[in-house]
């Protein structure tokens, strides 16, 4: 009985032992990734962020501004948080984790309002918080939210396992390369042509107001005016025929605008800014491309400078 004893508590250290070893292999190869969603997660926990401005928001901030332009023009270092698929709820909660990280507060957030921002994520990427789970801060955050157990925070490699696709990308050595496209600050161009097929099939846009993701947007701007962190809201550009087929897109932005009138912050909308009526400067009915992105972001850089001069 004790042989076995001994054998089963070896084979089972043996086990354990494997799985710490692929746990730190897995993990320290994810660190080192520079495709998206991982590399802006990076950046983050190397401190690679050292942000004057930091711009917020769902896809419609990751490809519509451009650091690079935004830093020539306001002479300033800008970061790019936005995140893809995601609204204000897991954009705010990667900001506290933005801020438990020790970085410096920003001088200035950009944050991107539009149609999905109050509205709660649906788990879209979920695998990006994965690599991190060891941080019982972002645990503690993103759990409910995303299903995660305790396991996946204490066992070694238990936040990996059935996640095949996840895993060969860790795994690929293309992942640890930037490519031809890479990231740029936490901004992701794309030059894609026009593509209308989605916009013809689609009968209706509609905005989100939940209840809930609004007060805990309030409680975010609560907390930057805490901090002395201005704020600047933004509706970037819509292409025209999609904001024509908005459920009052006019309720939208009186939303926001209330938002924005009731904190004493300055909102900038582009809906029917000259950028959107043309398709040369979209991908798709919500998206920007480079062209339109680099055209965009020059125009809000010059705006939001003008705003901060009081002008």
């Amino acid at each position: 009985m004790k042989k076995f004893l001994r054998q089963t508590l070896l084979f089972a250290l043996g086990l354990f032992l494997m799985a710490v070893i692929f746990d730190v292999v897995m993990t320290r190869r994810a660190l080192r990734m520079k495709v998206p969603p991982y590399v802006s997660w990076n950046d983050l926990y190397q401190h690679n962020i050292d942000a004057d401005i930091l711009i917020m928001g769902s896809s419609r901030a990751y490809v519509h501004f451009n650091p690079a332009i935004m830093d020539t023009i306001l002479h300033a270092n800008c970061y790019n948080l936005g995140m893809n698929g995601r609204a204000a709820d897991s954009q705010i909660l990667r900001y506290k984790v933005f801020r438990r990280r020790g970085t410096p507060k920003p001088k200035l957030i950009v944050y991107e309002v539009s149609h999905g921002t109050m509205q709660k994520s649906n788990g879209y990427e979920r695998s990006q918080f994965v690599p991190y789970l060891h941080d019982l801060y972002l645990w503690q955050l993103f759990h409910k939210q995303e299903e995660f157990s305790v396991a996946d925070l204490v066992l070694p490699s238990w936040r990996f396992l059935g996640r095949k696709k996840m895993m060969g990308t860790i795994l690929s050595p293309a992942a640890q390369k930037e490519g031809d496209n890479p990231v740029y600050k936490g901004f992701k161009g794309f030059d894609k042509p026009w593509d209308g097929r989605a916009y013809r099939k689609q009968k209706c846009v509609t905005y989100n107001s939940d209840t809930a993701i609004i007060r805990q947007f309030r409680e975010f701007l609560d907390d930057c005016r805490r901090d002395s962190i201005p704020v600047v809201l933004v509706t970037s550009p819509f292409y025209i025929g999609g904001t024509r087929k908005m459920a009052d897109s006019t309720g939208m932005h009186a939303m926001f605008a209330q938002i924005a009138d009731d904190y004493g912050l300055p909102f900038l909308d582009y809906t029917y800014d000259e950028l959107c009526y043309d398709t040369a400067n979209f991908y798709n009915t919500m998206h920007l491309n480079r062209t339109g992105a680099n055209l965009f972001t020059e125009k809000v850089a010059r705006d939001i400078d003008s705003v901060m001069r009081g002008e």
